[in-house]
């Protein structure tokens, strides 16, 4: 006689075990794994130079400040300004903020203070901080005078009211402000730690600690660093990766390095875009730098208007444009990419202001013998056109180069160089004429115009101009999509450089992680590369 029918109690202790066992599988065969608490790994082309909030540009400090801090504000992916690190009201009259932090803890564990945000702000602008970033502070109260060492530090128009509250008082009102809180300058510096550091802040895990999702962990100098998530930040229940480390140095094959999972997102080059796509490996894509045709206008015969105008009329662009791969590069239409912003809201870039440029052989004649006579030339001399190395960018100017020859008689010779080479010539002006490319520091389309201003970084044709100056200046911080289009006209009019195409760049991204935001710029002058707060990844 079977057992369960010798004791009833048995019996319903083998049901109840059975249907327990049965549950749990059917539980188990629908349960979703949760895709957070993940690590994740990115690469980093150099070793921070220091994660200091207040002092630090080179692009792979930055990197780490933007993932270890958190100013004010943040940026969304469209760019535009969400709390960060706190809420804000503005006066009526828009010149004061007022800011009140969330709840959130050092990485050390004790809380940030509206008098850490004080403290930050005041050191970004001090004069022996020497920080090169004090100007983006300058239309807060005395900031400038503090910074030319005509005010105190004290006299700074940001105020603590309160542990929690703190005000920012600017010289004129600026509606776009919240989003300058972003920037690095912007973000807190905890006085007693900083004072223990004895001058080794940020130069190594021992001596930093951060405000941010993230703190850093560990850090292998020429190697890797390593963070993990800052459980005493404000939105902490809301950040999934667990940790996240960036290793340091150059990836030599990205789509292998995605595919067996030593990366989770990483630049691919053009030639590798199908073996990417075969791989399984999502493609985004930007538009953000473009293939620049640099004239140095410190050369006697590119120091002309008329000079530059005529080579740039006198090139074959029909010809020209279609040596274009489009998988690499589309017809430029003006100095500012399609990627770039205006006013924080919207693209820029769209069909009420395209300039296109056409072949105008006799007026390029005429431009270059009013521009050789302007000069003091007897005629133009032989000038040497640098490029890369590859085949692609040398094809293309073989064609500027044969088209000068045929529409104005100049015969100019062709210098390929490797890419390195090329981009450091250009960077230090060490070159005549070259095709190399740009990315503007920002991805506001003001930032793209603002690299031809007289001495600003990122002005590699050395172009000087008062009159371009003014009007860059009376643009001011809320240039319209209309101001900024004049802007970019009187730029062609004075043609210091050319604009040849608009290059595509694409960053590789796993199938199976979602939530990794790929910006624009390099994430311009208020951000890094990636966003990763909300990276998550399936499992197979």
């Amino acid at each position: 006689m079977p057992f369960y029918k010798k004791n009833k109690f048995g019996r319903l202790a083998v049901v109840v075990l059975l249907l327990a066992i049965l549950s749990s599988t059917i539980l188990s065969g629908c349960k979703k794994e949760s895709i957070a608490g993940k690590s994740f790994r990115f690469s980093l082309s150099a070793e921070p130079r220091q994660i200091d909030p207040q002092i630090s540009t080179d692009t792979a400090s930055v990197t780490m400040v933007v993932a270890l801090f958190e100013g004010l504000a943040r940026l969304d992916e469209s760019g535009k300004a969400r709390p960060g690190a706190a809420d804000w009201v503005v006066s009526d009259d828009g010149l004061t903020y007022t800011f009140t932090l969330l709840d959130s803890k050092w990485s050390d564990g004790t809380e940030v203070t509206a008098h850490d945000f004080v403290f930050g702000m005041q050191r970004a602008v001090h004069p022996t901080t020497q920080s090169s970033l004090a100007e983006q502070l300058f239309e807060i109260k005395y900031a400038r005078e503090i910074n030319e060492g005509r005010a105190d530090a004290s006299f700074l128009g940001v105020k603590a009211l309160d542990d929690k509250r703190l005000t920012i008082t600017l010289t004129q009102p600026d509606r776009d402000f919240p989003a300058k809180t972003a920037s690095t300058p912007f973000m807190p510096c905890k006085k007693s730690f900083f004072d223990q550091t004895e001058g080794k802040y940020g130069l190594d895990t021992e001596h930093l600690i951060s405000n941010g999702p993230f703190y850093l962990k560990a850090w292998n100098h020429n190697k890797s660093l390593l963070m993990g998530k800052n459980e005493g930040y404000h939105d902490a229940e809301n950040i999934l990766p667990s940790s996240v480390r960036y290793v340091i140095g150059e990836v030599e094959d990205p789509v292998k390095a995605l595919s067996e999972g030593m990366l989770d997102a990483a630049p691919i080059p053009a030639g590798e875009l199908e073996k990417a796509r075969n791989a399984g490996i999502r493609l985004h894509t930007q538009k953000d730098t473009l293939l620049m045709l640099w004239m140095n206008n410190d050369n006697q015969s590119l120091s002309n208007p008329y000079l530059r105008r005529a080579l740039r009329d006198s090139i074959e662009w029909k010809l020209l444009l279609e040596q274009l791969d489009s998988t690499t590069d589309i017809p430029a239409t003006g100095f500012v990419s399609p990627d770039a912003t205006v006013l924080s809201a919207g693209r820029y870039r769209d069909d009420t202001n395209r300039i296109t440029p056409t072949t105008r052989a006799p007026q390029a004649q005429q431009e270059l013998s009013k521009g050789l006579q302007q000069a003091g030339l007897e005629g133009m001399p032989t000038l040497t056109l640098l490029c890369s190395d590859d085949e692609y960018s040398t094809n293309i100017a073989r064609y500027v180069v044969q088209s000068w020859q045929k529409n104005l008689s100049l015969y100019f010779s062709i210098e390929p160089l490797t890419l390195s080479e090329l981009t450091s010539r250009v960077k230090v002006g060490n070159y005549q004429i070259a095709i190399s490319s740009f990315t503007a520091p920002g991805a506001d389309a003001k930032d793209a115009m603002g690299s031809f201003i007289t001495g600003a970084i990122g002005n590699y044709a050395h172009f000087s101009d008062e009159e371009y100056d003014d009007k860059f200046k009376s643009a001011g911080n809320r240039a319209t999509q209309q101001e900024l289009k004049v802007l970019e006209e009187t730029l062609w009019q004075m043609c210091p450089s050319v604009p040849l195409s608009f290059r595509l760049r694409y960053t590789g991204i796993p199938k199976a992680n979602s939530g990794i935001v790929v910006r624009s710029f390099g994430g311009g002058a208020f951000g890094a590369p990636y966003d990763f707060r909300q990276a998550g990844r399936k499992e197979d």
